[in-house]
């Protein structure tokens, strides 16, 4: 196995998302990416909405020779993201702030995104805290559909978005959406689980 999960530690952040089968799932299938990852010689990679850090740190742990950055706009996330990263003898570089706003252009050759994506009232997309890293608002896509028309800008051209979905965030119009910006769309891996079922895709120019 090339990527091994990441240890971790929340006992001192109660306010960070704890891993769980969405997560695993995503490692599944970055695992099952990790040779076109190899390929990809990517020199910069990021997670949005990095929580703990397990999937950005253990992308840092199979992947040499890039620079791994990890944003989130829970404070408390980014230093349990820090915590995971000196755990596993990694260097992740943890930055509070929403979203990918604060890059520059193309600097991106791999974006690892498993976003907020629970349908909920738009009204629980406020604050900063816990309810940040599941409450997407309406059909779960009101913070996956600010981000989509930035990643054209942000991901080098040979870049690749890894994108968790729900099936009630209506993966199509995703899939369509991206079309239009130029983007070829893969399914990377697909699992049905207790009340949810969840595709990860994979996006490239």
């Amino acid at each position: 196995m090339h990527l091994q999960t990441a240890e971790y530690d929340l006992s001192s952040h109660a306010d960070v998302y704890e891993p769980s089968e969405d997560s695993f799932l995503f490692l599944d299938a970055l695992e099952e990416e990790f040779g076109n990852l190899v390929d990809l010689k990517p020199l910069n990679i990021v997670e949005i909405g990095s929580g703990s850090g397990v999937i950005i740190t253990s992308l840092a742990k199979a992947l040499k020779n890039a620079n791994f950055f990890a944003v989130d706009i829970n404070m408390s996330a980014c230093k349990a993201t820090q915590m995971t990263g000196e755990l596993n003898a990694t260097a992740i570089q943890p930055l509070c702030m929403d979203l990918l706003g604060q890059f520059k252009e193309n600097m991106f050759d791999v974006i690892v995104f498993n976003p907020p994506y629970v349908v909920t009232d738009s009204e629980e997309l406020c604050g900063n805290g816990i309810n940040r890293a599941w409450a997407g608002g309406k059909d779960g896509r009101e913070i996956i559909d600010k981000l989509l028309p930035k990643i054209p800008n942000i991901l080098s051209c040979k870049g690749i978005f890894y994108l968790l979905l729900l099936k009630e965030n209506k993966p199509k119009e995703v899939i369509d959406f991206m079309f239009t910006l130029g983007f070829a769309h893969k399914i990377i891996k697909e699992r049905k689980l207790l009340g949810e079922y969840l595709y990860i895709v994979k996006f490239n120019k």
